[in-house]
This record gives structure tokens, sequence and C-alpha cells, in this order.
């Protein structure tokens, strides 16, 4: 085991604020290549070799990958995923016009977190130096249909340069967060309330009738025919098998969302063949909506056989997305499952089987880390995004510049 470094304020700050050893790479097309590095592969294996890639995607992959930048056994890690969080919708917690979190409707079958995300918040960055290189950001998830998700990267500026997926999924709510904006006062209502969504949304047959071409209408149709993703989210184990039981009879394509208490039914989440976006992942009995919290939740969902994506349902703390890995792993799951919950699980999840991963073909989005990218002591000091290079600069940084003493 590496020792622990001792950390003054200064010598931690200064680390922060380091720019990677490596040469600046463009985008003139030209093949780059890193050797002598620890790859994480798609299985959350490693193995020792280099990675070649050209406008944007990896063209070598492994040990006959030689020259170009000898990283001396530092760790190029696919860039994770937080499959589930606000960043981009809200900035300042006390201060709400910086909040554009909710369409506050209870149902919302049209709304889209993409129409409120701000690729310039000051939160991005801070999670990009993290590793954090793509997001799936929900509205709030308060109220019945709260609306849909957007899948988004953490590099540049413009919202067209950042979408992946505009509309990757409808959120729909159970147990206590469908009660939100109005909704439902109680699980009894709101179950109520949902069977009553499936009369009123029945699955289309045949040809589509008049007035089908409406946006709510529309959306729902897709919903039931299986043409849009549904993310079911639900904490408690008993609104979880709730929940499992309304995707069965409403035959949708979903993802299970939160899963707090999933340790409870796992088998019963196995059985149903369901992906979970997990967490978050440090989750406590806090609240009446998962007394049964444990940190051993993502080792029981994994031990069933459930496929697990981790997503921290937040702004701020996306950073924390890595250590809290490192928190499930500490806590009985393995290790090569938590890289996969981090990198090729959530993309697979979402249809994106060319994203979150080191395979040669897939897209070249990676960062170099020390060491174990699960251990908070190990600093990230490069990342690239679909074969450039991108910026380790953050608020933090920028104010330490400015006010660091001079020697």
């Amino acid at each position: 085991m590496q020792d622990h470094k001792l950390w003054t304020r200064r010598s931690f700050l200064a680390s922060a604020t380091s720019v990677a050893l490596l040469p600046s790479v463009g985008w003139a097309g030209t093949e780059q290549t890193f050797s002598n590095a620890t790859l994480v592969m798609p299985d959350g294996s490693t193995q020792t070799g280099g990675i070649r890639w050209e406008r944007g995607r990896i063209t070598g992959l492994g040990a006959k990958v030689e020259g170009g930048t000898d990283l001396g056994g530092q760790w190029v890690v696919p860039g994770f995923t937080d499959a589930g969080c606000r960043l981009g919708l809200l900035e300042i917690g006390l201060e709400s016009s910086t909040h554009d979190t909710s369409a506050s409707k209870s149902i919302a079958l049209t709304a889209r977190a993409i129409d409120g995300y701000n690729p310039r918040s000051a939160l991005i960055p801070v999670a990009r130096v993290n590793g954090i290189t793509q997001v799936l950001v929900m509205p709030a998830l308060s109220g019945m249909v709260p609306g849909s998700a957007a899948l988004v990267r953490t590099d540049r500026t413009a919202l067209s340069d950042v979408t992946v997926q505009s509309e990757a999924g409808l959120c729909l709510n159970f147990g206590r967060a469908g009660q939100g904006h109005e909704g439902p006062k109680s699980r009894i209502a709101l179950m109520a309330a949902w069977r009553q969504f499936l009369n009123d949304h029945p699955r289309p047959k045949g040809k589509p009738k008049k007035g089908d071409e409406k946006p709510d209408k529309k959306v729902a149709q897709e919903l039931r025919l299986g043409k849009r993703r549904a993310f079911v989210y639900a904490n408690r184990a008993d609104d979880i098998e709730r929940a499992l039981d309304f995707i069965d009879s409403a035959e949708l394509d979903a993802v299970l969302v939160g899963c707090v208490e999933g340790h409870l039914v796992a088998k019963s989440i196995a059985d149903a063949g369901l992906g979970v976006m997990m967490g978050p992942i440090d989750a406590q009995p806090s609240n009446f909506q998962h007394p049964h919290a444990v940190y051993e939740n993502a080792a029981i969902l994994n031990e069933a056989g459930v496929k697990l994506a981790f997503r921290t349902g937040d702004a701020h703390g996306v950073r924390n997305l890595p250590t809290l890995a490192g928190l499930a792993v500490a806590h009985g799951l393995p290790w090569d499952a938590a890289i996969r919950a981090l990198t090729v699980n959530p993309m697979d999840m979402l249809g994106e089987s060319g994203m979150g991963r080191l395979a040669v073909g897939a897209e070249a989005t990676f960062f170099v880390v020390e060491g174990d990218p699960l251990q908070p002591r190990h600093a990230v000091s490069s990342l690239y995004m679909q074969g450039k290079p991108s910026s380790m600069e953050t608020r933090q940084t920028r104010l330490y510049e400015q006010f660091r003493e001079l020697d």
C-alpha cells in the first residue's frame, strides 16, 4: 500500500493547481500515443500497455502500443459518469434564482432538464477535474412525472456541443417523491393516480388517432410503446416493489433509480432484469423514505446479479462520486464492479456503447491519474474528451492563483 501523503494547506492547493507534465495535444487529426500506462479495461480489470487515438477515437490499445509519451505507470481510466444528478441546474443552494430544477407541476410530460442546463456553471469544471466526463441530468425528483433527463458532457460551453441525448428518458417518481408539486398526498392516492395515468394513456394499437400529435400525447405514447426510456425512481423497499409491478404491467423500457433500500428486494430486482442507477451511495437511515439504508447496498445488489450505475443526486457533490464508489468497495462491492458502475454500465443503460470504455473504436474520453482512481489521494493529472485535452482549471484554482502568497 502506498503511504498517505502529509499535506500542508499550501502544498495541497499547489497540487490542485498543477498542470500535467504531458504534451499539449491538439485536434489536428494526427495520431497521439501514451505508453507504459496502467489501463482500466471495460470489464474492470487492469493491464499494462499503451493507448493510441486519432480524431477523437481510440485506434490502438494494449501491450503492443508503444512510443509517444511514457506515463511511467500512471493509470488511464475511461471517463466516469454520474448517472443522476442536478449539475448545471442548480448553482447556489440558498439562492432560488439559480435553481432551474423543476417544471413545478406534478405531471410534466414535455418538460426537459436540458432546457434548464447551464453548461457554464462553475460547478461543472470541479466535477470534470475529478474524472466525471458525463452526467445524466435529471429534473427535481418531485411530482409524478417531472420531465425528461439529459445526458451531457462536462466539457465545452455550447449546449449543442455538450448534449449527447437531450431526452435520454422520462422520469417517473414513486413513494414520497411522487407526491410533490401538489400531487397525490399519500401512497394510496399516488398508486391510484398511476393506475389512472395508465387508463388515460393506453398502449396504442393501430394507426394514430386524431389528437395523438399533441406533445403530451406523443410522449405518453412513446413511453407506452417502449420507444422512450423510463427512469423510475423509488427508494423504500415497498415503493421499489410497487415500481416493479408498474413497470411490468405497463411494459415499460425502464431503469430503476435510487433504490436505497434495494438490498431488501435485490432478488426481485434481479429477476426483473432491470438495471439500477443507485444512490446516493452514502445514504443514511436518516428519514422514513429509507429507514433501512446500509452502506452494503451496492454489494448486495451486485451479488444478486443486478447491473449497477452510480449517481449522486446532487450538484455540488458530483465531484465526490469516485470517493463514494470507493466507499461501496470498502463495504463489500468488488473493485471491478465499482469501476463498471462508473464507466460501461451507465453508458450501456443509455444505449451509448461507444462511450465509457477503453476499446478500439470507442470514444477517446479518459483521464490520467497517479493511481487507483477511487482513492482520493490520487490526483487526476490530465483529462481528454473525444481526444482533446480538457482544462484542469476551476474557480477554486483561479482564486488560488489570484490570492496566493507570493514567494
